[in-house]
């Protein structure tokens, strides 16, 4: 039973996952969850109190997923364009699909406080990069005379672009926008393969 169970919350994951990415979080119900997962509502409150657990659940995960693949590459020491390039491909792959109402959401929902939670979040994140971008200085992949939690800083201000219409308008996607800031900050404006 138990192992069925644990299919079942996968399913309410992944079918949660897809659906924020595509729809938004604020558009998506738990009744179309539920149905989409084929799950009832009590399978799916046996997992989560509500859709905002769900959705910081989905993230935390993202996350953790995102620190391992770094971790890795890291690990590999390719050379230092050779690891950049490796960081963007990742950073595309885990932005695939990932609809512009739902960026938007994360970032101006006052419903289940997820723009408390993605602030938490960033902050988390922000000191397990600091660390990241130091060890980076020591394989050469980061300059040695960058200014880290600057760069950082600057990187977590421009996430207010995420939920700006007037940015949002360039782009098709919100994969195009996050990998033109990414880019930008890796690269600025040289040309680079």
């Amino acid at each position: 039973m138990k192992h069925s169970s644990n299919l079942k919350r996968k399913q309410i994951l992944a079918t949660g996952k897809e659906l924020f990415w595509k729809f938004g979080f604020k558009r998506v119900t738990i009744e179309e969850i539920c149905k989409a997962a084929g799950v009832s509502k009590m399978t799916f409150y046996k997992f989560f109190p509500n859709k905002s657990e769900l959705a910081r659940t989905i993230l935390d995960e993202v996350f953790e997923d995102s620190l391992q693949k770094i971790d890795s590459l890291q690990k590999e020491h390719k050379s230092p364009g050779e690891t950049l390039k490796k960081i963007i491909r990742l950073k595309a792959e885990g932005t695939r699909n990932i609809s512009k109402e739902f960026i938007k959401d994360l970032y101006t929902s006052k419903e289940g406080d997820l723009k408390g939670y993605m602030e938490e979040k960033s902050r988390m994140m922000f000191a397990e990069m600091v660390g990241v971008y130091e060890r980076g200085k020591v394989d050469g992949w980061v300059r040695k005379d960058l200014n880290i939690p600057f760069f950082l800083l600057y990187v977590q201000k421009s996430i207010d672009m995420f939920s700006n219409d007037e940015v949002l308008q360039f782009f098709d996607t919100s994969q195009e926008m996050i990998m033109e800031i990414t880019n930008l900050f890796i690269y600025g404006i040289s040309p680079h393969k």
